[in-house]
């Protein structure tokens, strides 16, 4: 009898140690996908404030801040 519960218990904590693992597989997917977002978000903000020729002292700072995230990593 003993071993049946041991058994049943070790293959209820199977399950749900396969269960962890896909959610965290799943996790770490949106976590990838949401980061290939912002990168392209701050490539089209990057591409926008490169393209105009006068920039001022706070625009030049987040096209300096964008170029060393995009470029520098």
């Amino acid at each position: 009898m003993v071993n049946e519960e041991w058994n049943e218990f070790k293959q209820f904590k199977e399950q749900e140690l396969e269960r962890l693992d896909k959610i965290a597989k799943r996790q770490e997917d949106a976590n990838q996908l949401m980061k290939e977002k912002t990168q392209a978000k701050k490539m089209k903000i990057f591409m926008k404030l490169s393209e105009k020729e006068h920039l001022d002292d706070k625009n030049k700072q987040l096209l300096e801040k964008l170029s060393h995230d995009l470029f520098e990593n």
